[in-house]
């Protein structure tokens, strides 16, 4: 497996993550969090996507190199 396939993978697994974190966040009611953890759980949920799409896109090219 190349670099490139691995830091692929890696990125679609921390989109997953990232999307679990958001929306967890969102649902989340009890008492008001820490406004780090409060905007860690706004930027995962707007940025999971691109995540994933940009693991896609890194496995695509190191599936065409090898």
């Amino acid at each position: 497996m190349t670099t490139t396939r691995t830091v692929g993978l890696c990125l679609i697994l921390l989109g997953i993550v990232m999307f679990f974190f958001g929306v967890s966040m969102f649902t989340y009611q009890g008492n008001n969090l820490n406004s780090l953890v409060n905007k860690a759980g706004m930027y995962s949920f707007v940025l999971w996507l691109p995540t994933i799409v940009t693991g896609i896109i890194l496995i695509i090219i190191g599936r065409r190199r090898s």
